[in-house]
């Protein structure tokens, strides 16, 4: 019997795919998890190396770019009546951290369920460090990252699909649910390469940024966020995370600013600026 299916939406991912189907898979019962993967609009050899890596897996090939357009095309054929895993094709997780995501499913009260998300920063910039460290001090994080890695349950998952084409699919889903059906699961981590580069980060936040504007505008309500001064009050109780937040806000305003500068020439919100520094066989 089928526990859940696990929605992959890969985008020329052949340099990591496999890491990250190698690492979930470590004790994974496949003949209990459906996991899917959906290379859309790829030009490398993202399929080939699902396969190669997990031949169990279901690979669904579309010439049509779009993370929702990928994500609507999977839970097609997904079941409905068991839960719904999204994962990104990036990341690093384990099969114990999905199991604790299911359970938290088991409150009738709970619709949709989140995770830890680590930051690997070791051979990034000092600048792009000092970002992970004030960026963790944000009180938003610590009910988890409701981005990257979630669960649904069936009912929720009939309720968001089939998702809009928007930029922030993560921040659509979770934003189509009160915060009282969302859980935050501290035994589920999963670990997230940051970019390695300034630049690289800046085009992340930019996205990011223009997402969440393209959510309101849709009318979406917009959940909590910890507030500037309530980071700067972090910051004055623990000197030693001065300058993380310091350059945390920087890095922010920067990105806020670049768009502002570029609303003549980037008019289009659906622009997709990708970090590719992380995009490398490990």
């Amino acid at each position: 019997m089928i526990d859940a299916t696990i929605l992959i939406p890969a985008y020329n991912e052949a340099a990591v795919i496999g890491r990250t189907l190698q690492h979930m898979s470590r004790g994974l019962p496949l003949n209990r998890f459906h996991i899917v993967v959906i290379a859309n609009a790829c030009t490398d050899a993202t399929a080939t190396k699902v396969l190669s890596a997990q031949p169990e897996a279901t690979v669904i090939e579309t010439d049509m770019p779009g993370k929702c357009n990928a994500l609507n095309l999977g839970y097609q054929i997904a079941s409905k009546d068991k839960p719904i895993i999204c994962l990104d094709a990036d990341l690093d997780v384990t099969f114990e951290s999905l199991t604790a995501l299911i359970k938290a499913l088991r409150d009738s009260s709970i619709h949709a369920a989140c995770g830890q998300m680590d930051v690997q920063t070791g051979d990034t910039s000092s600048v792009v460090r000092a970002y992970y460290k004030g960026w963790r001090t944000n009180p938003y994080f610590d009910k988890g990252k409701f981005g990257g890695l979630f669960v649904l349950s069936a009912k929720a998952a009939r309720r968001v699909f089939p998702l809009p084409n928007v930029i922030a699919d993560d921040e659509y889903i979770r934003r189509s649910f009160p915060s009282e059906e969302i859980a935050f699961v501290p035994e589920c981590r999963f670990m997230a390469r940051a970019p390695k580069t300034i630049g690289s980060l800046i085009s992340v936040r930019r996205r990011s940024l223009r997402g969440t504007r393209a959510l309101t505008k849709l009318g979406l309500p917009s959940p909590e966020r910890g507030s500037p001064g309530t980071v700067a009050m972090r910051a004055f109780r623990n000197p030693s995370k001065a300058l993380p937040i310091i350059v945390y806000a920087f890095v922010n305003a920067w990105a806020r600013l670049s768009l502002v500068r570029n609303a003549g020439s980037v008019a289009n919100d659906d622009l997709w600026e990708r970090d590719l520094t992380t995009r490398s066989a490990g």
